[in-house]
């Protein structure tokens, strides 16, 4: 399953992007970002492609020379970041086609490998009211095939519970670096304090709300009987156009309180639809909202 996660005919393209950060970073082992200050060692640590932008000092012209092609040598004095990748794996996220959740692992499978790609460092939690699975301290691209059969391996779980879970020992990775929530954020227990503890435990927050296209425009009518995907609890309901009609009215108003908070703690906040393809939320949602670059 995980040679379906992401499609080979982009992935040279995706392996010229990088996570962008407003942070710092720093560390004492190759990292793929450049840094904003020099560092001491001018040891040869990998090679990427090159750029436009990029410094042309920096191009190996012997590799050009045998390939035809234009790298990059990186360097000990180019920093590395730690990524954390959460994913939602909560029953609520199995609704859909293709299911939130599919679509979750996939994005965390095109940012992870882009990342690893730049040598940062990579780690997956995934998540409903406890820590299900984890896969920690992944570094360089050859790490790209333990990352996707990793992500490929999950299952949907239980009851979600973002508060819950982040609070648990070692789901909150000890040094700085960029966090990424992936998830539908439709938690009964709310989610606020899980991102704050997230946010004061030194971690550049970025979330991924994950809906699907019949949750924000559904085309139910008549009496129905409705079964919340996670509690199981069922109720009979008469709908109606007006119901409907509050029902989106509540969602929107829903979506934009998680933004609004996201916003006033300086949080990047991105809400994408399950059916849309990877390749235009990487490339294009993802970049337009200065999330990768």
């Amino acid at each position: 399953m995980s040679q379906h996660l992401l499609d080979p005919s982009w992935l040279a393209k995706l392996e010229r992007m990088q996570m962008a950060t407003r942070r710092l970073v720093s560390g004492s082992h190759a990292g793929g970002r450049r840094a904003r200050q020099l560092g001491s060692s001018m040891e040869f640590a990998d090679y990427r492609a090159y750029v436009p932008g990029d410094d042309l000092r920096q191009l190996d012209w012997n590799a050009y020379a045998r390939s035809g092609k234009l790298f990059l040598k990186k360097y000990l004095d180019e920093t590395e970041l730690h990524v954390t990748l959460y994913i939602d794996c909560s029953r609520s996220m199995g609704y859909g086609q293709p299911g939130k959740m599919e679509r979750a692992i996939q994005i965390a499978a095109a940012l992870g490998y882009l990342s690893l790609c730049n040598l940062d460092h990579v780690s997956v939690f995934a998540f409903d009211s406890q820590i299900t699975a984890a896969l920690q301290g992944l570094q360089g691209k050859k790490q790209a095939h333990r990352l996707l059969s990793f992500l490929s391996s999950l299952k949907e779980g239980g009851t979600g519970d973002l508060n819950t879970a982040m609070r648990l020992p070692g789901a909150v990775h000890g040094k700085p670096g960029i966090s990424i929530v992936l998830s539908d954020f439709l938690f009964e227990s709310g989610y606020s304090p899980g991102i704050a503890y997230l946010q004061a435990s030194r971690q550049e927050v970025v979330l991924v709300q994950v809906l699907s296209q019949e949750e924000l425009q559904p085309a139910y009518q008549g009496e129905l009987r409705l079964i919340d995907s996670e509690t199981r609890q069922a109720k009979e309901v008469s709908v109606t156009g007006l119901i409907m009609e509050e029902y989106r009215k509540s969602l929107a108003e829903y979506q934009q309180e998680l933004t609004t908070f996201a916003y006033g703690r300086g949080i990047t906040c991105v809400a994408v639809e399950a059916e849309q393809t990877l390749e235009s939320i990487v490339f294009q949602v993802f970049r337009q909202a200065g999330m990768i670059r």
